[in-house]
This record gives C-alpha cells, sequence and structure tokens, in this order.
C-alpha cells in the first residue's frame, strides 16, 4: 500500500519534528522510518524536496531576523557610547565628580591603561611571540588537480544534491 503524498509528507514532518527536538540525533528507529523505499521515491522525493526548501526558508528568515536585531542592537550601542560621551562631558565641564537621585547615582570610577608608545622599546620579557599555521586547501586543490602530488591531502569527488 503506498501512502498519499500529504501523508508522506506529514509522517516525515513528524520524523523530523523528532530530529529537531532530539538536538539533531537520528535514531535506529528514526533512521529506519526515513529510507525510502523505492516505490515511494518519487513521492517521498517531492516531500523530502519541499520540506528541505520550507526549512531553508526557515533558515533565511531567522539569519534575517538575526540581521535585523544585530542592527538594532548596535544603534542602540552607539546610542548609549553617545549619550554616556555627553554627561561625562557636561559633568567635566561643571567639575562636578558624583550627581545623585532618588533612583540613580553617576559618579566617575578611576582606572588604568597602558598604553604603548614604541613596541621597539618594549623589553623581551613583556613580549608574547604567537606562531599560527594555516593550509590552503584551494592552493593544495590547483596543485592535485595538476598533477602535483601532496602527501598528507587527497581530493575527494562529492555528490551534493541541489534542489530547484
Amino acid at each position: 500500500m503506498s501512502n498519499s503524498i500529504f501523508n508522506i509528507g506529514n509522517e516525515l514532518q513528524l520524523i523530523i519534528n523528532e530530529i529537531i527536538e532530539s538536538g539533531g540525533e537520528v535514531n535506529e528507529e528514526t533512521e529506519n522510518a526515513l529510507i525510502i523505499k523505492e516505490g515511494e521515491l518519487q513521492n517521498k522525493s517531492q516531500s523530502y524536496g519541499y520540506l528541505i526548501k520550507s526549512m531553508e526558508y526557515d533558515v533565511n528568515t531567522i539569519d534575517s531576523e538575526i540581521n535585523r536585531l544585530e542592527g538594532l542592537k548596535r544603534v542602540r550601542n552607539n546610542t548609549i557610547k553617545r549619550l554616556k560621551t555627553v554627561l561625562s562631558d557636561s559633568m567635566q565641564q561643571f567639575e562636578v565628580e558624583e550627581l545623585k537621585t532618588a533612583t540613580l547615582k553617576i559618579n566617575f570610577r578611576k582606572s588604568q591603561t597602558v598604553e604603548i608608545l614604541d613596541e621597539d622599546l618594549i623589553p623581551k620579557e613583556f613580549k608574547t611571540v604567537k606562531v599560527t599555521t594555516s593550509i590552503s586547501k584551494a592552493e593544495i586543490k590547483k596543485a592535485i588537480k595538476n598533477g602535483e602530488l601532496v602527501v598528507g591531502a587527497d581530493l575527494i569527488d562529492h555528490k551534493n544534491i541541489q534542489i530547484k
């Protein structure tokens, strides 16, 4: 008996919800439920495709919302900096060290920072040397494609599914 596209889609959505709720973990029962039987390939592949496109849309929507919220956060942080600067400048101009109200206390806190005037004059004991190594996969790929043998690397072919 073949499931309708609707039932297959609903079953698939329930399975996907289980996977999402388990943090992306797929147990044996869930994996068996996801196996596509040859007779249902066309219907299930269509359902998979629509579900993937729907989830990709959700991810894009979430990314857009994150970007929007990060923009709002950036604007508010810039406003906070400007307001603090204006308040600080005004207090310093009138030589006021502290302001108290019924609900707020505004004052200056002293702090110290080190300013490096000339790095070359700083003694060696105060310097830390950091070494980083990075591998250029693009250069390795180019070398292997040109017939060079790159020990420790290999070029692997993949089949990536595309849904349009």
